[in-house]
């Protein structure tokens, strides 16, 4: 069985590791282990700094203490009757579907369970402090809150292929330090795995000239554009603007240099480093009329964001 479950409240409870006071800034360096979750969470509970800083003021440190404790002697065992739940009825849950996980958190006690979008599918976020608050049953909101999802959500099969590539690409970016092997890597995992992904290169800003973008890696039809100034193309275009362009008919595209006569779409995500300049930046055509989704934008800006963040 995939790996369905995590339970990330042990990071949660680091807050007790300081002096209430400093709890803010405890659930502030917590955020960012984890920015898109934390943060979409946030916004569902129209929280904002002085909101958490309240309701944390609210809660005591008696109440902290007692949480770690149950938490260190009866989580474990807890988790082992959900995962061996889970496995021995994956159809039921539909675990095959691979758009979706579970997420059990420590939070702020205010509601029970989230539904979260990521790029890496539908995160299912359980808040462990308030089913210790409210004596609830954990494994209950488990189960009842995956057969409400699987039972209002129809599979999104490329949601799910997504998320299954970013895990791989993650795992390689992060166990590999070769940049150049992490985007042959990347290329070749999004070329041999998206069907109508039918180019897939990166090109890189020139060393000596910053206005000069050079072919990288890539796999697909070999193409004469080895060299594109920056403004020339849908490739030019997406690194003078620092922009993704995402162009669903080449054809209706004045700016646009032909590579081949099959390419009926194209989709061009930038490469930003930390100090603002353009590093270079992933090209996919496509053989298909208007291939590309938000989800295809979403991905391929992640699989950026996590290259960036390990090199850049």
């Amino acid at each position: 069985m995939r790996s369905i479950l995590q339970d990330l409240t042990p990071e949660f409870l680091k807050i007790l590791n300081k002096d209430k006071i400093y709890w803010l800034e405890g659930w502030k360096e917590y955020k960012q282990n984890r920015p898109k979750i934390i943060r979409e969470y946030e916004k569902k509970e129209n929280l904002d700094e002085e909101k958490i800083s309240q309701r944390l003021n609210k809660i005591s440190r008696k109440d902290f203490d007692l949480f770690k404790q149950d938490w260190e002697n009866n989580f474990l065992e807890v988790k082992k009757e959900i995962v061996m739940k889970l496995s021995r009825n994956a159809e039921k849950y539909q675990l095959q579907r691979g758009d979706f996980v579970v997420y059990i958190m420590g939070l702020l006690g205010l509601n029970s369970h989230y539904y979260i979008e990521t790029y890496y599918g539908t995160v299912i976020l359980v808040d462990s402090f308030y089913h210790f608050l409210h004596k609830k049953d954990i494994r209950e909101t488990v189960d009842n809150a995956i057969l409400n999802f699987i039972t209002n959500n129809p599979v999104n099969e490329k949601k799910a292929l997504f998320a299954k590539l970013l895990s791989q690409i993650e795992k390689y970016i992060y166990d590999n330090k070769d940049i150049n092997k992490v985007m042959e890597k990347i290329v070749e995992i999004l070329y041999n795995n998206v069907d109508y992904y039918n180019w897939v290169g990166f090109y890189l800003t020139d060393e000596n000239d910053k206005n000069m973008l050079n072919l990288g890696p890539y796999l697909g039809e070999p193409t004469e554009h080895v060299k594109i100034p920056f403004g020339s193309g849908i490739c030019g275009q997406a690194a003078a603007t620092k922009n993704t362009f995402v162009v669903q008919d080449v054809s209706k595209e004045s700016n646009y240099l032909s590579c081949s006569e099959k390419t009926k779409s194209e989709i061009v995500v930038p490469i930003i480093d930390k100090s603002g300049n353009v590093f270079g930046e992933l090209d996919i055509d496509s053989h298909k009329l208007e291939p590309f989704t938000v989800d295809d934008s979403q991905f391929l800006e992640e699989i950026i964001n996590l290259f960036v963040e390990k090199f850049l």
